[in-house]
């Protein structure tokens, strides 16, 4: 199978053999990368005003039970550093391409 990636602004992600890997490039404003198996991934668009781009965080869950994509802020072990701003009307495209990576890892979306 290849790899299944997905290009942001200076956010590029992939998913390769249950490992997901996040390359920030440059002015991502996220300093390093991220290298996690799948079953411990964690991804949330944390938006804290209704009219601001949202915070897209990655990082490391407790329970690899946890919602992959939707994942509560309560439910991370370790989050990495903002990678992006997300408004709104972009918040569909991480969905889908995380509910196809949510798949793979047998893990919910919510």
């Amino acid at each position: 199978m290849d790899p299944l990636t997905f290009d942001y602004e200076n956010l590029h992600v992939r998913v390769d053999r249950g490992v997901f890997e996040l390359f920030p490039l440059s002015g991502s404003g996220m300093p390093h990368t991220l290298r996690v198996p799948l079953r411990w991934l964690g991804v949330r668009v944390h938006y804290k005003k209704p009219d601001k781009p949202g915070e897209l965080i990655f990082g490391v869950v407790h329970d690899p039970n946890a919602a992959l994509y939707g994942t509560d802020l309560a439910a991370f072990r370790y989050s990495s550093t903002e990678a992006a701003r997300v408004p709104h009307g972009d918040e569909p495209l991480f969905r889908a391409y995380f509910t196809e990576v949510a798949a793979l890892a047998n893990r919910p979306v919510v």
